[in-house]
Formats: structure tokens, C-alpha cells, sequence
């Protein structure tokens, strides 16, 4: 099941479900008053209504999650950034246990919203991500695309004190376009076995596979629920994939053989067969 939250013609906000394929996809409305309530189990059933997509406007499929916890999964992503922070290997810890951060449930942002660059910041940075959304009894009720832009400039600073990364996380966060339950994707060994991409104003820029995360999504599910509770909405990001973001291919020489960062103008997609397509302009 794919499931979106969207505004109606009137502008009503909807939670609903995609039914068809291709150019005949309609949004059936349900119940249920956010998309939270359908992940505590409440309002399931459709109301009778439905919609073209072309109709509605697909917002975040959770706007308030109640806690966003961003992985760190992907080994060669991992080995990048401690390369560039001037280590020699990847540090032990990170094989003892999945690794993340909390970042700020109030800056998600759904699909076509404009990102703004933050004051100060030149590096502007995409990341290639997949996250997990949990249900009720704590485990993963769906899956969605995920960017955790970046303020490199900004978060390189910050982290040198040795907390972070704060502000050069918090201010943006897009997910979407929809939610797709575990049974729609190919899931195997507790990995998603797909292919994402991300593209840079129409060109695409990087391909990753999905299925080569260190750490696995059940894995990630138990450290994420250890010594506490999760709670239906709860994200779990999975961490930038191998070679998702600009940081990695800046240091890998840039595209073209030029260092790129984002600049206002610019329009960033990333995508997954399933999982659909996640844009955002730059401003």
C-alpha cells in the first residue's frame, strides 16, 4: 500500500491511499485525520471519496513526527567522512553498534517544498537517504525517501567541539512523496534490494545500492527501541547511501572535475523504483 497525506481541492488536509498505475492513479481518501492516527491503527477504512492524483497536493507523509533518529549504516559513506576529517580508518564504535543523531521533527518538509539555504552556509549539501517509519508495537510500518540536506560549512565547524551535528542539520529535512508499506518493496535480510539515484537539475549525478547498508533495518529498529519506547510515526533515517551526496563525490573530484556545492536556483530529486520521486528547489 502507498499512502499520502494531501491537501483536497478545498485545501482539507487528507490522508488517503494510491490505487492504479501509470497515468490512472487515484488517491482514495480514508479516515483517519492525519497520518499518525493510520499508524496507531485509527481510521483505516475509506470514506467513499476520491481524488486524481493531479488533484491534490502531496504534503510530507508525517509533518509532526514525534522523534526523527538519522543512521549512519553505509560503509563507504561512513569511510568518506572520516577520510576527510583526517583518520586513518573508520573507528571501532561504529561496528559495535548503528550509530545516529536526533535531528529537529519541526523542519520536515514534504515534496516540491522549496529548501532554503541557511544564513552563512556555501556548502550547501544533498543526501541520499531512505527512512523508516514506525507503527504501532514498534515496528516498521513503512518506508520513504528521505534528504537530510546539510550545511557542510556550518556543521564542520560546530562538530569540532564534539557534539553535533545541530545547526547544520536542523533547518531542513524533506520526506516523501508517500509511505509504502514493507509488502510493496524487496526486502531481504532486513535490506531494501533496490537501486536510488539522485539528480542535479534534470542530471542524474549518483547511483546507489540500497542493499548494501552495514547495518540492517531490523537491526537499526532494536538499537533505535533500546532502553526506551518507540512510537508510531518515530523516523528512522537510514544515513546517506554509498556516494549520495556531494561531500563524496566532491571528494572523489567533483562533477565534471569541479567542486560543487548547492546554490539557490538549483532543483535536487531523488528517487527509488517503489518509492517514488522527491524534488525540492533550492532558494
Amino acid at each position: 500500500m502507498r499512502l499520502v497525506t494531501f491537501h483536497d481541492a478545498h485545501g482539507t488536509l487528507r490522508v488517503g491511499r494510491l490505487d492504479g498505475a501509470d497515468g490512472d492513479v487515484r488517491v482514495v481518501e480514508l479516515a483517519a485525520r492525519s497520518m499518525l492516527d493510520w499508524l496507531r491503527g485509527d481510521g483505516h477504512a475509506p470514506t467513499g471519496r476520491d481524488h486524481a492524483l493531479g488533484d491534490v497536493l502531496l504534503l510530507a507523509p508525517i509533518a509532526d513526527p514525534p522523534s526523527v533518529r538519522d543512521f549512519f549504516a553505509y560503509e563507504g559513506h561512513v569511510a568518506t567522512g572520516s577520510r576527510l576529517r583526517g583518520r586513518d580508518a573508520i573507528p571501532e564504535a561504529w561496528y559495535a553498534a548503528p550509530t545516529f543523531y536526533f535531528s529537529n521533527p519541526a523542519s520536515i518538509q514534504g515534496p516540491g517544498t522549496p529548501v532554503r539555504r541557511p544564513e552563512g552556509c556555501e556548502w550547501l549539501d544533498l543526501e541520499l537517504e531512505i527512512a523508516a517509519v514506525i507503527g504501532e508495537g514498534g515496528e516498521i510500518a513503512g518506508f520513504t525517501l528521505l534528504n537530510d540536506w546539510s550545511a557542510r560549512d556550518i556543521q564542520r565547524a560546530e562538530m569540532e567541539v564534539g557534539l553535533g551535528p545541530a545547526k547544520g542539520k536542523d533547518f531542513a529535512t524533506s520526506i516523501g512523496p508517500w509511505l509504502v508499506t514493507p509488502d510493496e518493496l524487496p526486502l531481504e535480510d532486513g535490506r531494501l534490494r533496490l537501486t536510488a539515484t539522485a539528480s542535479l537539475n534534470g542530471e542524474e549525478i549518483v547511483s546507489s545500492d540500497a542493499g548494501v547498508m552495514h547495518w540492517s533495518w531490523p537491526q537499526l529498529v532494536a538499537h533505535a527501541a533500546k532502553e526506551t519506547h518507540l512510537r508510531p510515526g518515530d523516523i528512522l533515517g537510514s544515513g546517506t547511501l554509498d556516494g549520495g551526496s556531494l561531500l563524496e563525490i566532491n571528494a572523489a573530484g567533483g562533477l565534471g572535475g569541479e567542486v560543487r556545492w548547492l546554490t539557490p536556483g538549483d532543483t535536487v530529486t531523488i528517487e527509488a523504483p517503489g518509492l517514488g520521486r522527491l524534488s525540492a528547489p533550492i532558494v
